[in-house]
């Protein structure tokens, strides 16, 4: 779970491969490395087997606020002006639970509100790219 400031941004980053770049960045923040998703010419790609997630030390992992960079694996690097999009897919669940009488800590409500902003987030990147009707659209 995060325990940074997460920072208003776009939930996802585009970049074009030229057949050698191996490595994407990008600077929205999530808790895990299984929620970030990646496309190469609109196909979802696998983390440990088309690409990994390391962090700006080459380190596998992320970056201790939650950004990293995308590195794919040998045999998978992007093809020339493929598209590759990287973004974020926070999973819509929770691991805490409060109960009456329990202790509620600083870090555990930190942590939730982090991911609640992450997931906002998400579902605005997402809402960005879809079709709306206008507001007096009965």
């Amino acid at each position: 779970m995060a325990t940074f400031s997460v920072n208003d941004q776009a939930r996802r980053t585009v970049g074009t491969g030229n057949g050698s770049n191996t490595t994407f960045g990008f600077s929205f923040q999530v808790n895990a490395t299984s929620d970030v998703k990646v496309y190469v010419d609109g196909t979802l790609k696998t983390e440990s087997t088309h690409y990994n997630i390391k962090d700006t030390s080459n380190a596998a992992g992320l970056n201790t606020d939650g950004t990293g960079n995308v590195v794919f694996t040998s045999g998978n690097i992007p093809a020339n002006a493929a598209v590759v999009t990287i973004l974020s897919d926070v999973p819509a669940s929770r691991t805490s639970v409060y109960t009456a009488g329990g202790n509620i800590t600083a870090t555990s409500l930190e942590a939730d509100f982090d991911t609640m902003t992450m997931l906002i987030g998400d579902r605005e990147e997402r809402d960005s790219r879809a079709l709306l009707a206008p507001v007096d659209d009965p």
